[in-house]
């Protein structure tokens, strides 16, 4: 081989060479290939512990609600759902280790695919302990603690969770009967029933009254009051024309270790009524008429205090000169307390009354008489 072929096989070598290492690199980008990392450990399967725990309490059942983390200590996905311990212990002070008082298998599973595991990893839970009635009776104003603890397949934990405290404080009955009448004045409350103990050191006890629209989903608190075994009491924020419920809860408030906290007890039976308005506004007072006039135009002005109803509508104003009948002056309801006359003749004495009128047309009495005579020119 000459020297000129020699150099030409070189060149198509190189050539080959090129297009060769090209492909082993095109290949390798679209394999994923890389340089391998470290190996990793196999996860323990260690749920993070909850911490959002929350307790409370209605009588002896206490209500403990809890998200279960679907992720892991190490941030891996949760691949089987843990047992979980209900924990309990006598005092204020944190558990360092589960004292159990019931075990919870784990819940079952909803098959979903990977991705929605990832996008949405808590399970809410929810566990009802009843309290022993023993706890309360050496120290009333004590209080236990609360914790859950999630176990995996090999009976190992991450830790407890956050740790609520709830008290241990008895609560007392509800009234046997309630009753509820509505008047003008408002819906009035009333109730027999037993009459309560004396509360023990730290604690009071109170009736909280409570209301709702019949077919509402809770109620409302209108006030805690005074338990006595005979009672009442005035509800004046309602509504008229509207069905409502009535009930008392007990309620027992506590102070110590620092906590100042309520427990609901009983509720009494609910009683309903309805607010149909039938019952006038207040009788209008301190009705005045002061005669005046502009150069030839003679007027009598009126006034009288304001009516203070939430549903007044607005006033009648009447008319009348001596041993004639009274005749109503506006055609639509006077919205404020004054009036102005002006359709009046010389030398002629008028006689005034007002009254008001609510959003349903209840008129109440007219208010005492005015007069004012229009003297002559």
């Amino acid at each position: 081989m000459n020297c000129a072929g020699f150099v030409t096989l070189l060149a198509s070598m190189r050539v080959q060479l090129y297009w060769l290492i090209g492909s082993l690199l095109l290949i390798a980008a679209f394999s994923g290939c890389g340089t391998p990392g470290a190996p990793q450990p196999p996860s323990l399967q260690l749920a993070r512990p909850v911490d959002d725990l929350t307790a409370s309490r209605k009588g002896n059942r206490v209500e403990l609600d809890w998200t279960l983390q679907r992720k892991n200590t190490d941030r891996t996905l949760v691949k089987h759902l843990p047992a979980i311990r209900i924990c309990r212990r006598e005092g204020t002070g944190l558990m360092s280790t589960c004292a159990v008082v019931a075990d919870v298998p784990p819940p079952k599973p909803q098959p979903q695919p990977k991705k929605k595991q990832e996008e949405d990893p808590a399970i809410r839970m929810h566990y009802v302990d009843s309290l022993p009635p023993q706890l309360g009776q050496e120290n009333p104003a004590d209080f236990v603690t609360y914790a859950v603890e999630e176990i995996n397949s090999h009976g190992r934990s991450a830790g407890l969770s956050n740790q609520v405290p709830i008290p241990v404080a008895p609560t007392i009955p509800a009234p046997d009967d309630l009753l509820a009448q509505v008047s003008g004045e408002g819906v009035g409350i009333s109730w027999t029933g037993p009459a309560p103990p004396a509360a023990p050191a730290g604690l009071s006890y109170r009736y909280r009254v409570m209301r709702k629209p019949v077919g509402a989903p809770v109620y409302v608190v209108l006030a805690d009051v005074e338990p006595t075994a005979t009672g009442s009491y005035l509800d004046k924020t309602f509504g008229w024309e509207t069905k409502y419920e009535y009930r008392i809860t007990t309620l027992t408030q506590v102070g110590s270790h620092g906590i100042n906290t309520a427990v609901e007890g009983d509720d009494s039976q609910s009683v309903e009524v309805f607010t149909r308005d039938i019952y006038p506004p207040a009788q209008p007072a301190g009705l005045q008429a002061v005669f005046s006039s502009v150069g030839q135009k003679p007027f009598i002005d009126l006034t009288w205090a304001p009516n203070l109803e939430n549903d007044l509508a607005g006033y009648n104003v009447f008319r009348r000169v001596e041993n004639a009948q009274f005749e109503k002056l506006n055609k639509e309801l006077v919205s404020g307390s004054s009036f102005r006359d002006d359709n009046v003749e010389t030398g002629r004495k008028y006689i005034y009354s007002v009254s008001a009128v609510d959003l349903r047309g209840n008129e109440s009495q007219r208010s005492a008489e005015a007069s004012e005579t229009v003297p002559d020119k």
